[in-house]
């Protein structure tokens, strides 16, 4: 794909996308989208960067639905046994806990990362940038992974919990505050983060958990918030595979996290 130049606003006149470089704060501008089509939030107008009809920055996904239990054939279903096996459930159950996630969310996103594959706890992913069953950046933690946390489950699962967290804090702090980012070659764009709130917050947190605060620009600029992150369709299929865990996780019981004294304040502000 052919590059734009840097230092023009790569929404006027022609498109432009972050590329696909893993997780967290990367872009860099092309100029060979398609024209008008169907998106995966409704149809677009043929604007820059695929925006939605009418710019409404209101995101048009479809409203949870109950999925039946995944089959014994299903990718799904192999993996979630697989993590009940290696004794994982209650650690995506505490950490879902206390960051005010659903555990299913928490699943889904490991599963996107890495099939929820024990060789992770092993070895790094993407290329070296990615560790542990979630991922985790060593660009943005490298503290984290060079503690050689990123090899034990539970710790690997509480700190993508954390992660995914301080993206929604993010993108909360930022409303109507002038933003910042930054493309991988450091060139700086700006816009103003539009209102959010509800399930729209949440699938622009999950989107940037995989490109950064690209996601909240795409939602700001009234964009697919997905267009930024690996496969442009982060943030759908993470949800998708959510409702796929949530009646697996139903039906397991006598693997929840278990208090051992007065209940505390939740670590993070997530939308359970």
């Amino acid at each position: 794909m052919q590059r734009r130049s840097w230092g023009v606003d790569p929404w006027q006149p022609s498109p432009w996308t972050p590329g696909s470089w893993g997780s967290n704060d990367s872009g860099s501008p092309f100029t060979d989208l398609d024209g008008p089509t169907p998106g995966p939030w409704g149809i677009n107008d043929g604007s820059p960067g695929h925006c939605i009809l009418g710019m409404t920055n209101v995101l048009t996904s479809e409203p949870e639905k109950e999925e039946p239990e995944p089959g014994k054939n299903d990718p799904i279903r192999t993996a979630y046994d697989r993590a009940d096996q290696e004794g994982w459930i209650p650690y995506f159950r505490q950490s879902a806990e206390d960051y005010s996630f659903k555990p299913e969310l928490l699943m889904a996103i490991g599963y996107r990362e890495t099939n929820l594959l024990p060789k992770y706890l092993k070895e790094a992913g993407d290329n070296g940038n990615g560790y542990g069953l979630l991922q985790i950046d060593i660009g943005s933690y490298p503290d984290w992974v060079a503690s050689g946390a990123w090899k034990n489950a539970e710790k690997c699962i509480d700190k993508g919990a954390e992660v995914l967290s301080s993206k929604l804090d993010e993108i909360k702090t930022s409303i109507g505050k002038t933003v910042k980012v930054k493309t991988k070659a450091g060139v700086e764009y700006e816009f103003e983060g539009k209102l959010i709130a509800g399930a729209d917050l949440l699938r622009v947190a999950i989107a940037a958990y995989n490109c950064g605060m690209w996601a909240y620009y795409h939602y700001s600029k009234g964009h697919n918030v997905d267009i930024g992150t690996t496969g442009q369709d982060y943030s759908k299929d993470v949800l998708v595979k959510t409702a796929k865990f949530k009646p697996l996780l139903v039906r397991k019981t006598g693997d929840f996290p278990k208090s051992p004294g007065p209940a505390s304040a939740p670590k993070g502000s997530g939308l359970a």
